[in-house]
């Protein structure tokens, strides 16, 4: 290389002093070669902001030539630089002739680290490229934001499933848990920390001991690698909540327990569920076996009718149809078959009710003629169960009804009097009011306490007791659902004095 090819050193124009040996390596040769061989980028400017030196690295980053670079001011030399950070943080320190430190971009992707230093009458730029530090320490930080919003979610996901994530490690008796981990016992908001002691003693006492037995396994047994607890945790509103917790244990090489850490859900509706429907197996049950007796019983009736007709036909083959002895065994068929009747449309009726199909049809007629039949046909079997059966019927109670539907209604309230009345005297009346007719049929029985007055009317339910006067806990929910149709109300309140119950069915004429 020639001495003119040399760059100029900024400061070293000078001659080299009289004492220099000649053989010394030249100071310009020397800045020559420390510039080329550094790392950073490396610009002199003079007052005007025009290039003076560059080196290799300044030359490349830039993407001029040393050539267009010298003597022009680098925003001229690169258009691009105008506007941008370093343009303006490089007026500012040729204004002010002050040193500066500052980050600045360079298009397309470049970040620098930049600092300004005047010498002289030069402004020295010293510049180290730092985009691969920028570039990962923007993808730290993005994925720092996606691990946080990952977590967010995790955690809505975790929330929403009313569950929550643990970590025990028995080695330092740090805990970890999820956000929504004391929501699961109850607290509102995170306790300041958390033990096996606060856990233990939320448990119900009948669950303790096998979650104890499940605890001290972990370190009797080294071949226990996982376990699953469920348990009820009492909240501070004094309600019992169930939980199951999953959770795999992590051993050393000894198969010491190190770590445990596990899952923990809360199944609470599920275990409602559960029970629910256990019951409602239960009352299938209970109903099918009630339902059976309770349908076996006229038919049984109506084959010991069946037999001594028989045997009157055997016995007196001339023995008319109109005889009193035939008129009574037909009569006990009628009760009997009206009985079973009842039973069975009651029965057809609560799967209407269930599907929504419980159909009405409306035609005008005598309320008061109604119920004084129902009241006539059901005067025989009032007397053979030794019941006095009064009626008090105001007449010409006229309205829009469905005639069969309340049929069922009385005599469904008819036969609730007659079966639970303990054989005492039954009234029924009928009156006019001026919402429109009141129906009110009273036995002098042991009563409803007020506590069953508005269970009894649910399906499957009787009051306290009742289940020994038979019946399948149907006919006050069918009465309900008929009444109800009609847009009236139904009610049970105690009868004079408090004796006995006395059932009310308000309907619109």
């Amino acid at each position: 290389m020639s001495a003119s090819s040399v760059p100029r050193a900024p400061g070293f124009d000078r001659a080299p002093s009289s004492e220099s040996d000649s053989s010394a390596f030249p100071a310009a040769e020397r800045l020559r070669v420390l510039l080329e061989h550094m790392a950073e980028i490396f610009l002199s400017l003079d007052a005007r902001g025009r290039v003076l030196e560059c080196n290799a690295q300044a030359v490349a980053l830039l993407g001029v030539t040393p050539e267009r670079l010298r003597g022009q001011e680098p925003w001229t030399a690169v258009p691009a630089l105008v506007g941008r950070t370093l343009h303006e943080r490089l007026l500012v320190a040729l204004e002010t002739r002050q040193p500066a430190r500052f980050l600045a971009s360079l298009p397309p992707r470049s970040w620098l680290e930049v600092s300004v230093v005047p010498v002289h009458d030069e402004l020295w730029v010293l510049a180290s490229d730092i985009t691969q530090r920028e570039e990962a320490q923007a993808l730290v930080e993005q994925t720092e934001k996606r691990f946080q919003l990952l977590g967010e979610r995790f955690q809505v996901a975790l929330d929403s499933a009313r569950m929550a994530v643990w970590e025990t490690n028995l080695a330092t008796g740090q805990v970890f848990r999820s956000e929504g981990h004391d929501r699961l016992y109850g607290y509102p908001e995170p306790l300041p920390e958390w033990t096996h002691e606060k856990f233990m003693a939320s448990l119900h006492p009948e669950d303790r001991p096998e979650v104890q037995a499940q605890v001290m396994a972990i370190f009797s047994n080294n071949d226990v690698k996982d376990y699953t607890s469920t348990f009820r945790t009492r909240w501070a509103d004094g309600t019992w909540h169930w939980l199951t917790s999953r959770a795999r244990v992590l051993r050393d090489g000894e198969g010491r327990p190190m770590v445990v850490r596990g899952a923990i859900l809360d199944i609470t509706m599920l275990k409602e569920t559960e029970l629910a429907l256990q019951e409602a197996v239960r009352v299938r049950d209970d109903f099918l076996s009630l339902a059976s007796h309770e349908l076996k019983t006229p038919l049984t009736g109506l084959l010991l009718q069946m037999q001594m007709l028989r045997r009157l036909e055997t016995e007196a083959a001339s023995t008319p149809l109109d005889s009193p002895k035939m008129r009574v065994r037909m009569e006990a068929i009628d009760r009997l078959l009206r009985r079973l009747g009842l039973l069975v449309d009651n029965l057809l009726d609560v799967g209407r009710i269930r599907h929504g199909k419980l159909d009405f049809s409306f035609s005008t007629g005598d309320l008061s003629a109604l119920v004084s039949e129902l009241l006539v046909r059901t005067g025989d079997e009032a007397r053979l169960a030794g019941v006095s059966l009064t009626a008090h019927i105001e007449p010409s109670l006229v309205g829009h009804f469905d005639w069969l539907r309340l049929e069922q209604v009385v005599m469904n309230l008819l036969s609730n009097a007659l079966r639970h009345g303990g054989g005492r005297p039954v009234e029924v009346r009928l009156e006019r009011t001026s919402e429109g007719a009141r129906l009110v049929v009273r036995d002098e029985g042991p009563g409803v306490p007020e506590v069953d007055r508005e269970r009894i009317f649910a399906r499957f339910e009787q009051a306290q007791g009742a289940a020994r006067a038979g019946g399948l806990g149907l006919g006050l929910f069918i009465v309900r659902q008929i009444v109800e149709g009609h847009r009236g109300h139904v009610h049970v309140e105690p009868g004079p004095g408090g004796r006995g119950a006395a059932f009310v069915v308000e309907l619109p004429l």
